[in-house]
């Protein structure tokens, strides 16, 4: 890994800050959102945090993850899993977790395994407070079509979980050389026409923040598409104190594996690229195959607030970017609602029957006056 003095500095810090408590009451302290700074929740003491920009030297290479040979690994943390939606959190040392973020149950328990915690190189910390998402929770659930008329009373916004998010951002150099079909079309209207060249030549891209989402679940969840946009521009340097009062889901796609998913969506770049290059109208059999050479990828952390609750014994999930306010969730419909929807549907169906039944009925009646 490069800036190897750097990672070895914030791993000695990780050590420290695991305990980190209030020099007024002894309580722990978390990182508060609003201020960004550590914070006493119970005598209300704060304390600054330098809060370094993440400097674009640091990075994983593909062989450091791969070999594990470079890379670093928090010594001081537990992993939690959810026995029932699979769920893998990285706890500090003083967190206490009693129910999964994600699904509300109470299946988080703490296993022994210790292994492929790799240090993130860079966070982007919360923005949005908790009090903040709680009254974007409840703007956003008023405004649901269709909903029980119990649902906001019943659905209260009281215990948001703050979850960082995996993410593997990719950055590389690429050289490809290519030969195919291009397309040029000419003349207009009824004398347009293409005309067809094969070509070759080199393009070139530098792939800058490319970013993979490192869940499995999230990436399945269709609800993660609502809440997935982040500005990876205002990341941080990797800081302990910046998870202080959080947690951390374990990426559940390697390094290696999210790298794959990255190239595909490089190539669609490329091929776009090169179309752009020779300024092609259409393209036709094109065959190339870029090089990748400096590859660097970066295990990021990014904010959402999660919030799981039950209605009639069922289990709904609401999303909030930690960063930008979005919301994403599900909530349930009322029976009567959509009956009366059913209703309406019914009536203009029935309408319409009726119409055609009608106009069939003038139709048949004007042909017979036409026959006599």
């Amino acid at each position: 890994m490069e800036n190897n003095e750097n990672i070895n500095v914030n791993m000695a810090a990780s050590e420290s800050a695991d305990n980190k408590k209030c020099p007024s009451c002894g309580a722990t302290l978390k990182y508060d959102p609003a201020t960004g700074a550590l914070s006493c929740e119970f005598c209300g003491r704060s304390i600054d945090i330098r809060q370094q920009i993440q400097p674009p030297g640091v990075a994983y290479s593909l062989e450091d993850l791969a070999s594990h040979a470079g890379a670093h690994y928090l010594q001081k943390a537990k992993i939690a899993n959810c026995a029932t939606c699979g769920g893998r959190f990285i706890l500090n040392a003083q967190d206490i977790a009693n129910n999964c973020p994600y699904c509300g149950s109470n299946s988080l328990n703490e296993t022994d395994d210790r292994t492929g915690m790799l240090e993130p190189t860079g966070v982007l910390p919360f923005k949005i407070s908790k009090d903040e998402a709680v009254k974007l929770f409840e703007n956003w659930i008023s405004k649901q079509r269709f909903s029980p008329a119990d649902l906001l009373t019943k659905a209260k916004a009281t215990d948001f979980t703050g979850v960082y998010v995996p993410y593997w951002v990719f950055d590389a150099n690429t050289y490809t050389e290519y030969s195919g079909k291009f397309g040029y079309i000419y003349g207009s209207g009824d004398d347009e026409y293409i005309k067809w060249y094969n070509k070759s030549g080199v393009y070139k891209l530098n792939v800058k923040g490319e970013t993979i989402i490192a869940s499995q679940r999230l990436a399945a969840d269709p609800l993660w598409n609502g809440v997935s946009g982040f500005n990876m521009n205002f990341m941080k340097k990797y800081d302990p104190d910046l998870l202080a009062g959080f947690v951390a889901e374990r990426y559940s796609i390697d390094g290696p594996a999210a790298w794959l998913t990255a190239k595909d969506r490089i190539r669609g770049n490329i091929k776009m690229g090169i179309k752009n290059q020779e300024r092609a109208d259409r393209v036709g059999d094109i065959k190339f195959e870029p090089g990748y050479s400096n590859v660097r990828a970066k295990y990021c952390l990014a904010p959402v607030w999660v919030r799981s609750f039950k209605y009639n014994d069922q289990v709904f999930q609401v999303l909030i970017n930690g960063q930008t306010g979005d919301v994403s969730g599900r909530t349930p419909k009322s029976l009567r609602f959509l009956l009366r929807i059913l209703m309406i549907i019914g009536i203009v169906m029935g309408s319409f029957l009726a119409l055609r039944v009608l106009m069939m009925i003038i139709r048949a009646f004007i042909s017979f006056l036409q026959s006599r």
